[in-house]
């Protein structure tokens, strides 16, 4: 049987875009993907020009994005000079929506209205409302929609929650997640969507998703969360950027009742450890993810020391090794909407709305109760 083809509208043109789309052109064959065929049939941007360069880059590009292009994934491809002509185009099965964070209500809610599919980057929307307005919207239409947590979907997170579920590294004891980055932010214009509170800048929305996969994944997973009940916001802290008001760098602890807690950190001033950027603690030793935390490709289970009260049966220190397929990781979430669409599937077992909604709502809680300027930002639900 032939692979299905699945047709995508790209909006924006900015990094994150051409990183996915890139990633559309790997030889699917790469990550045992035979059943799937992605092809990107409509470009839009806010200038003709702009659509038209983007896809003369992509048409360009070499080495093991080079499969797509010989393989027709941009044959045909039509260059748009706004979104609505994306939404519209009777070509385009599902939308993939790269623009900032401020705007992904907006212009998911056109895509749906329009009658298209939907796959939006994290953070799905600047709010908890925005986000149940379009969830009703979705569900209403009976389309798909899903948000682009692209770690959900990679290889080393399956795994390590097949050991951590097993129970042979006894109870779960606690999570820690740091995903900092040095990004010199005094070297950087104020209208810098990292910078600009308008846009919704800072580290909480940007950086902050990626420590909360881990906790959804590890904690929310749990098989002890039998109800999958919504984790408690012990406390936050959030240091603020004062050229601009926007934070710097956030922190959380989290609590979820029966299974433990998560300390979560995301900022903006300095690199992490970047040997163990989470850390699983359980009663047997340590499961220890190397960085990125976006797209890990290597855990290690560290026992704990001789001096520990608990030894049991994890001696030895072990590395494991989990390798993308060749590109940057984002074609695992393409191929989860192309099964979920073909299959008639409204959302992702993987990817659920509700748990979007989760940490959509712990997001607002955390900012709402910092000093920051984006702490009274409101979304356009409803509008």
């Amino acid at each position: 049987m032939p692979p299905s083809t699945l047709r995508w509208g790209i909006i924006s043109t900015g990094d994150i875009a051409t990183t996915f789309c890139k990633d559309l052109l790997v030889d699917p064959s790469t990550r045992n993907a035979t059943d799937i065929f992605h092809k990107i049939t409509a470009i839009g941007s806010r200038s003709l020009s702009s659509a038209k360069t983007f896809l003369h880059d992509l048409e360009e590009s070499t080495d093991r994005f080079k499969w797509g292009v010989e393989n027709g994934s941009l044959e045909g491809c039509h260059t748009l000079g706004s979104y609505e002509e994306v939404y519209n185009h009777p070509d385009v099965d599902v939308v993939y929506v790269a623009t900032p964070h401020t705007l992904h209500h907006r212009n998911c809610k056109d895509a749906l209205m329009a009658g298209k599919n939907v796959l939006c980057e994290k953070p799905f929307t600047l709010d908890a409302e925005e986000l149940e307005d379009l969830m009703a919207i979705a569900q209403a239409k009976g389309l798909f929609l899903m948000e682009a947590v692209w770690t959900r979907f990679q290889p080393i997170t399956f795994a390590i929650q097949d050991i951590l579920f097993s129970g042979q590294l006894g109870k779960f004891k606690r999570l820690t997640v740091d995903n900092s980055l040095d990004y010199k932010l005094d070297e950087r214009g104020e209208s810098h969507r990292m910078l600009d509170p308008a846009l919704g800048g800072g580290a909480l929305l940007d950086l902050g998703p990626y420590p909360l996969v881990w906790a959804m994944l590890v904690l929310h997973h749990h098989p002890d969360n039998v109800t999958r009940s919504r984790p408690k916001v012990l406390s936050s802290y959030q240091t603020i950027y004062q050229r601009t008001g926007v934070d710097s760098a956030s922190r959380m602890l989290l609590e979820w009742e029966g299974v433990g807690q998560a300390a979560l950190t995301a900022d903006l001033t300095c690199h992490g450890y970047m040997d163990g950027v989470a850390v699983i603690t359980c009663e047997e030793g340590d499961i220890v993810v190397a960085a990125p935390p976006s797209k890990p490709q290597t855990f290690h289970i560290v026992p704990h020391g001789p001096d520990s009260s608990r030894q049991g049966f994890i001696r030895t220190k072990t590395t494991h090794h989990h390798p993308l397929s060749p590109g940057h990781g984002m074609a695992y979430e393409a191929d989860e909407v192309a099964r979920c669409i073909r299959g008639g599937k409204k959302e992702s077992g993987r990817m659920p709305l509700d748990e979007s909604l989760v940490v959509m709502r712990v997001l607002d809680e955390v900012r709402r109760s910092g000093g920051t300027k984006t702490k009274d930002l409101r979304g356009t639900a409803g509008k």
